[in-house]
C-alpha cells in the first residue's frame, strides 16, 4: 500500500511535465508558423520596410529585430546617398534561403530545451514559370524571452548557387559591414542542426 501511495504523485508529476513539454512545442511551432505566414503576406524583397518590420517584431528576438532594423536603415541611407544609381544592399527575401522567398511552408519538427530550440521548416517556392518547384529546409533557431518563444536566427539550407548559405544573423552583419560575432547557431551541436 505504501508503494502505491508514492507512485501516484510521481505519475502525476510525469504526466504534468509531459503536458508542459507538449504545450511548449506547440507554442514554438505557433510562433514559427505565424512568422512564415507574416513573411508570405508581406513577401519582402530587399531590406524590410517599416510595416514589414512591425509585422515580424512579435515573432523575433530583440537582437534579431535590431539587426533587421539596422539593415533597413542602412538601405535607406545607401539609396539616399547614391540617388538610386547603385544596386541596393539587399536583394531578395532575407528570411528564406531562396531570394525569391517561399510560397508554402511546413514545420517538420521542433526540438526544444529549457530556453532554446530548433525547428526544421520545409519551404517551397513555385510560380507559373516553374515546372518543378524549389524545395528546401531552413532551420529556425528559437530562444525564450519574456514573451515566450521567439526566433533568434535562421540557418539557410545552402547547397546550390541559387540558395543562400550560412545564417541570417551573419548575413545581416555582413550587409552592415560589421565583424561577425558568435551567433546562436554556435550554441547547438552539429547533430541538432
Amino acid at each position: 500500500m505504501k508503494k502505491s501511495i508514492t507512485t501516484i504523485p510521481i505519475l502525476v508529476l510525469m504526466t504534468l511535465l509531459l503536458a508542459c513539454s507538449q504545450n511548449s512545442v506547440q507554442e514554438a511551432k505557433q510562433v514559427v508558423s505565424n512568422f512564415y505566414q507574416a513573411n508570405q503576406t508581406s513577401h519582402p524583397t530587399g531590406a524590410l520596410t517599416l510595416s514589414e518590420l512591425l509585422a515580424l517584431r512579435q515573432f523575433v528576438s530583440v537582437p534579431l529585430f535590431e539587426l533587421l532594423k539596422n539593415v533597413s536603415e542602412a538601405e535607406e541611407a545607401h539609396l539616399r546617398e547614391t540617388a538610386d544609381q547603385e544596386p541596393p544592399l539587399v536583394e531578395g527575401n532575407l528570411l528564406t534561403s531562396l531570394p525569391q522567398g517561399a510560397t508554402t511552408y511546413r514545420i517538420i519538427n521542433c526540438t526544444l530545451e529549457t530556453d532554446q530550440g530548433i525547428c526544421r521548416v520545409e519551404l517551397v517556392f513555385s510560380d507559373a514559370q516553374h515546372k518543378s518547384p524549389a524545395k528546401w529546409v531552413d532551420k529556425v533557431i528559437l530562444s525564450k524571452d519574456v514573451r515566450g518563444w521567439v526566433i533568434g536566427n535562421i540557418i539557410y539550407a545552402g547547397g546550390n548557387s541559387t540558395m543562400r548559405s550560412g545564417d541570417l544573423h551573419s548575413t545581416l552583419l555582413l550587409i552592415l559591414g560589421s565583424p561577425e560575432t558568435p551567433s546562436s547557431v554556435e550554441q547547438f551541436d552539429e547533430d541538432e542542426l
